[in-house]
């Protein structure tokens, strides 16, 4: 990490402070504060000892897995226990949230969704896109800071609405809705409009920010999984930094989302608004801020082992922690040679992989990697086509030999992404992007 020294204060909100790097106008140092608020009640914000420890801990870890995902973010690196260096952004004034499961204002919003308590809650297949206009005690500002407009007070609390609904983003103006009413009941229009040139960018399209978001969620939620944990929902924030560029910007910590155990139990600021003892709270953030130093991306391989030079390799895309490895050894022609050849491959990628037999004719390859390791191995029949008969040499094995068969030899390549996506979350992201992209 680069030694940059602080300078003026050029921000400050509820949780955090933004510094001026002296040696680098385009980057600041973010420094995170024990403050823990909820509910946009400034009257409710708490102290908690060394959150602002577990936020840059946790935050830090989060982008750098998303950096290995390729996907775009304003963080730089971790400067200390409280600080982490970024690149300055003209911040887009919203709130960009995924659900996966239907809880919190989503039920206020869309209350048929509710179910029984005990019951699991509602899960969307696809995940649910929603953006909120970030306001502070109502005022409606551009990404320039320029107030547009106020929103009306709320009649419960004679507080202004603040983060409005957005119920049409994809419009080019934008009908602001009251975040914890169901949209069919009238005093849920805050008949209040605001322009979308005036918050984006021109050339900052929704569509780039819901994809870039939905991608990170997947990236984490593939990441918990993995330690049995369950991403509910998150709340992120982009930028523009100075060339442009879109980027995931501000913190994702423990405040930014709902995080639960496989029994459902919350780990997060959930616990706060729902006015759990400080020091559970702090225990929760605790844990929270270690887990996430256990957040990996193993090192596998997807193997192409094809009988001849005449068997076409299929293509395979490029994702972190997935190495391609191509062999060509006939299983007929050579079998002590494969055993060999297969040795090696275990012995470099102990965190396992997937094992693609593509053969024409009679395969004699496939049955007999798969009868001599836990790797699976999926068989490609890549002659099937011109000679049908040739895919049972694939289907008619003997017992203890677990072969895989498809004919395809691109579903044989989103099979086995699909089986490393269960330790990989980045190989999760973009196989569960792909499913869900189906239903749209």
């Amino acid at each position: 990490m680069e030694d940059v020294t602080r300078g003026a204060i050029v921000t400050q909100g509820k949780t955090k402070i933004a510094y001026a790097v002296q040696e680098n106008l385009n980057l600041l140092i973010i420094q995170s504060k024990d403050d823990i608020t909820k509910n946009d009640d400034p009257s409710a914000t708490r102290q908690m000892a060394s959150k602002a420890k577990y936020s840059t801990a946790t935050t830090s870890i989060v982008f750098e897995l998303l950096k290995q995902a390729g996907i775009p973010v304003a963080y730089h690196g971790q400067l200390s226990e409280t600080e982490f260096l970024a690149e300055r952004c003209n911040m887009i004034p919203l709130e960009v949230v995924i659900r996966r499961y239907a809880v919190g204002s989503y039920l206020k919003r869309y209350p048929n969704f509710e179910k029984k308590k005990g019951e699991v809650p509602h899960r969307f297949h696809s995940l649910i896109f929603e953006l909120f206009l970030k306001t502070t005690g109502g005022k409606i500002l551009s990404m320039e800071g320029e107030v547009r407009g106020e929103t009306p007070e709320d009649l419960e609390n004679g507080r202004p609405i603040d983060d409005p609904f957005i119920c049409n983003p994809g419009e080019s103006v934008w009908d602001l809705r009251h975040p914890k009413i169901p949209g069919w009941e009238e005093k849920s229009n805050l008949k209040c409009q605001v322009f979308r040139s005036e918050i984006l960018p021109k050339d900052v399209a929704v569509e780039k920010i819901e994809e870039i978001a939905r991608k990170v969620f997947l990236v984490l939620e593939g990441a918990w999984a993995q330690l049995g944990f369950r991403l509910v929902d998150f709340k992120i924030e982009l930028g523009i930094n100075q060339k442009g560029e879109l980027l995931v910007a501000d913190v994702i910590d423990n405040d930014s989302w709902r995080l639960r155990t496989n029994d459902w139990k919350e780990l997060s600021k959930q616990l706060f608004r729902d006015n759990f003892d400080m020091n559970e709270i702090a225990d929760k953030y605790s844990l929270v801020a270690g887990l996430v130093g256990r957040f990996t991306v193993p090192e596998q391989a997807i193997v192409l082992w094809r009988g001849s030079d005449s068997d076409k390799f299929p293509e395979l895309p490029e994702i972190t922690g997935v190495a391609k490895v191509e062999i060509t050894k006939s299983g007929h022609k050579a079998p002590g040679a494969c055993m060999s050849i297969l040795e090696k491959v275990l012995a470099s990628y102990p965190q396992g992989g997937v094992i693609l037999s593509l053969v024409g004719m009679s395969n004699g390859l496939g049955p007999t990697l798969a009868a001599r390791t836990t790797m699976p191995v999926i068989a490609v029949a890549l002659s099937s086509k011109e000679r049908p008969h040739d895919v049972w040499s694939s289907l008619e094995t003997p017992s203890s030999v677990p072969l895989l068969t498809t004919l395809s030899p691109k579903n044989a390549v989103l099979a086995a992404l699909n089986i490393l996506s269960q330790k990989n979350p980045i190989a999760y992201m973009h196989r569960q992007y792909a499913v869900e992209g189906l239903d749209q």
